[in-house]
């Protein structure tokens, strides 16, 4: 059992790529760790395995993040303590002239680090909302909440609600109060559960949304919520649930009590509404704060019954069923869509990089129909007015989003993505070729797409050049052996080719290079 292990204290440093001070090591360092042979272990020779990840990095750029496996021989005897021997390894020649650090155990070896989930740029949106806009999420999580109240399916609960409590006589306003806040608790504590486990499971569920299969039977799954909001088949509360709200249960347990059936009668038919929210928890593995902003969504979901519990009288005060809620429906269905674009965009590799595009011409879709296409009787003058105003914002919003796509799409550089082959199989004839080798962790990899690949001058001349990208996040075994052959171990690290197919070395560069001086390494590589 390997004990705690001890770091020597790091040094902060601030890099060019930093926003703030980082944590670094630097030099020889020694960490220690505390072992302890358990009694299953046999006597005599064994060996201790491990392995530890590390990345290396200068004030410019980062090498590509390494973790090394390691083994450690040893001898255990019939004493309560074995002695543990290192194997000391001394530099080779090369090894000193690089500079690289020498490890003090025999390198058996060498891998590239485990997988980790990836995200979309949308989605570490998404990810940096949730875990550090924590008072926004908290707010839209609040307003889903809010918002489930609005279904056909869950309105029905509001008047057995007041039926409920109208039937506890003789309490005053305040233990009223009181007993529908047990209430409300009750149903935010159905919610909180689905929070933590969809946390839990994304410890593990999460590496499934690596699996394109995966998130396209999740795409399924919300696009069929999104077909039941357009009336294609109905979540209803089920039979035996809907029966268990009409028995009393007196005190504020018993309201505790039936604020849990509330909470778990209502997730089915709110299942479309928060389902890709769960999707997203679990990929994103936040448990303590999917925990609390699913139960922030069920308070907002119990707000309106707290003062309906309380007040009893206001069940008169609510706006009758009709067809305002079959469009309430239609709106949930039209988001459900964008949720499932959301999942399934990032897979369809064949497809531009357009979301804004894409999510436009869902937001037309949608102002079309929720503005005008509906002409089904029983909607008042009044409602009429006020959704043609809605569809004609949102079929605006619609057209920026397209126009910027398109615009998106026209002035950014017509990459090649590699997958495999050669150089000579992707570039066209007598064009030079340039390659970008890049991570998702570069943080300079980001800084030339932002800056030096967004330049109108840069983007004009990269038409004259095959630009070629090589995703090294996560490299396949192709991948790796294209690095190898190229002879890259940081990123981003930059190489043109010229039309007779030679690299121009000279103009071979690692980290940020400004449009300034990239503009001519283009000039050279094209002559």
């Amino acid at each position: 059992n390997l004990g705690e292990i001890k770091y020597p204290p790091a040094k902060e440093a601030k890099f060019s790529f930093s926003e703030g001070l980082l944590s670094v090591f630097e030099g020889k360092i020694v960490v220690k760790a505390s072992a302890e042979i358990t009694p299953t272990v046999a006597l005599g020779k064994q060996v201790l395995r491990g392995s530890f990840s590390f990345q290396a990095c200068n004030d410019v750029n980062c090498f590509a993040p390494q973790t090394l496996n390691f083994e450690i021989p040893f001898f255990v005897s019939d004493k309560k303590a074995a002695a543990v021997e290192v194997k000391k390894v001394e530099a080779t020649p090369e090894e000193k002239k690089s500079g690289d650090a020498i490890v003090a155990a025999e390198i058996v070896k060498q891998e590239q680090p485990e997988n980790a989930i990836e995200f979309t740029s949308d989605e570490l949106r998404a990810k940096r909302v949730l875990e550090k806009g924590l008072p926004y999420a908290i707010l839209a999580f609040f307003i889903f909440g809010l918002a489930i109240n609005l279904t056909p399916c869950v309105y029905p609960v509001i008047p057995l609600t007041v039926g409920y409590f109208g039937g506890q006589s003789g309490r005053s306003k305040g233990s009223s109060f009181v007993m529908a806040l047990f209430y409300v608790v009750g149903i935010a504590i159905v919610f909180a559960a689905l929070g933590l486990i969809s946390g839990l499971a994304g410890k593990q569920w999460g590496f499934l949304f690596q699996s394109p299969w995966f998130v396209i039977a999740v795409t399924v799954i919300i696009l069929a919520m999104a077909a039941s909001m357009f009336g294609a088949f109905e979540i209803t509360i089920p039979a035996w649930l809907s029966s268990s709200l009409g028995k009393s249960r007196e005190g504020n347990i018993g309201a505790l009590i039936m604020g849990l059936t509330v909470g778990i009668v209502i997730t089915p038919c709110a299942a479309g509404i928060i389902i890709g929210l769960v999707g997203l928890v679990a990929k994103l593995g936040i448990v303590a704060k999917g925990t609390l902003l699913f139960f922030i969504m069920g308070l907002g979901l119990g707000l309106p019954y707290l003062f309906l519990a309380t007040f009893s009288g206001l069940i008169n005060k609510l706006p009758q069923s009709g067809m305002w809620m079959v469009w309430v429906k239609q709106l949930f269905g039209v988001l459900l869509i964008g949720v499932a674009l959301y999942f399934f965009l990032p897979q369809a590799k064949h497809v531009p990089n357009m979301s804004n595009f894409f999510f436009g011409l869902l937001a037309i879709f949608g102002g079309l129909l929720l503005g005008f296409l509906d002409h089904s009787p029983g909607y008042t003058k009044k409602f009429k007015i006020g959704r043609a105003i809605f569809g004609i914002l949102v079929i605006i919003l619609g057209i920026v989003l397209v126009n910027s796509g398109l615009k998106e799409k026209e002035a950014g550089i017509d990459w090649i993505h590699y997958e495999q082959g050669t150089v000579e199989q992707l570039a066209a004839p007598d064009k030079p070729v340039f390659l970008d080798f890049y991570a998702e962790w570069c943080a300079p990899c980001k800084e030339m797409d932002r800056v030096t690949f967004s330049d109108d001058a840069v983007i004009e001349k990269a038409q004259n050049f095959t630009m070629i990208k090589i995703d090294c996040t996560k490299p396949s075994e192709k991948v790796k052996k294209f690095m190898d052959q190229w002879n890259v171990t940081g990123m981003p690290t930059f190489i043109f080719i010229n039309p007779r197919g030679e690299e121009v070395k000279e103009l071979r560069a690692i980290g940020f290079v400004p449009p300034e001086k990239f503009l001519p390494m283009m000039d050279k590589a094209a002559q």
